[in-house]
């Protein structure tokens, strides 16, 4: 039996340009396939995205980004599950909607709450901005979670130039830098902070050796928050594990040795974080499966002769 923690997050882009699927999914016939193949899979949450905020790609206008959603994600998911109506995750599943416009998030569940009385939603906002946008949301509707990423970027529409906010300064002064940021955000959240995930938000406002450094430190990271705390981690597919194994890959498609290396993070991750509320955002599922099975199977060193 699956334990309630860690989650599996799946991730759909609709995306044209999306560093690691780009343009793979942005149709309604590869949209429809790519969504059964993650339900297939039985996750807690989906994840689904119609704007890259990688820094080499321009921000898209909400009206662009709306009409992703319209044109692609909303007839593939409302016609699924209308057709799998007693499918586990239209009974008791998360959507989380990968955006850092409120009026996108909105727009998204208004067309899908009428279709799905039992689902729940999330806004898996990238831009870490602290207004009163997610305080509305959170207060009007009592299905919504919310996460709060890592991101430097002083306004919304900065989000996508994050890696112009990267933070300055040390190793240990990085990481403290890390734990007050979130600790801002739990108060500012106050009453809501039940349902508030945190996203360090690998990649984002980062240099590369801050990204390392965070791999390393992860689980003593979290650690030092309550167990209670739940969590969004996603390093699947990202620049750095690439190019931590680029000597082995015969090609940028050649995605076995990152998809090794990520499932080997995991594993070590879930196997130093037990109790902890990990929701594990991930491309390709069978890492997050093969990462549970591997840390179920490692034995304690205390029962080795």
């Amino acid at each position: 039996m699956t334990p309630s923690w860690p989650k599996l997050m799946g991730v759909l882009n609709i995306t044209p340009d999306s560093f690691s699927d780009g343009g793979s999914f942005a149709s309604l016939e590869n949209c429809s396939l790519k969504l059964s193949e993650l339900l297939s899979f039985g996750p807690a949450i989906l994840d689904v995205g119609a704007e890259s905020t990688a820094p080499f790609n321009s921000p898209c206008s909400e009206e662009k980004e709306k009409g992703r959603f319209l044109d692609i994600f909303l007839p593939v998911f409302i016609e699924w599950g209308e057709k799998n109506q007693k499918h586990p995750f239209f009974l008791k599943g998360t959507l989380s909607i990968d955006t850092y416009k409120p009026e996108v998030f909105i727009f998204v569940v208004g067309k899908l709450k009428p279709h799905f009385p039992y689902l729940k939603f999330i806004w898996n906002d990238v831009s870490g901005v602290l207004d009163k946008e997610a305080l509305r949301i959170l207060e009007k509707d009592p299905k919504v979670s919310y996460v709060f990423c890592h991101n430097l970027a002083p306004m919304r529409k900065d989000s996508s130039h994050h890696m112009n906010y990267a933070f300055e300064g040390g190793e240990q002064a990085f990481l403290e830098h890390l734990k007050s940021y979130f600790q801002e955000g739990l108060d500012y959240f106050g009453e809501f902070k039940e349902r508030i995930f945190l996203d360090p938000c690998f990649g984002f406002s980062k240099t590369l050796q801050q990204n390392d450094f965070l791999i390393q430190k992860l689980p003593l990271f979290i650690r030092s928050f309550p167990r209670e705390t739940p969590w969004v981690i996603g390093v699947s597919k990202k620049s750095f594990l690439q190019n931590a194994v680029r000597e082995y890959r015969q090609s940028p498609k050649d995605w076995a040795p990152v998809e090794c290396l990520h499932t080997g993070l995991l594993s070590l991750w879930f196997e130093r974080l037990k109790g902890y509320r990990l929701a594990m955002r991930v491309h390709n599922p069978s890492v997050f499966y093969g990462a549970l099975k591997a840390q179920t199977m490692v034995s304690d060193e205390s029962t080795i002769l």
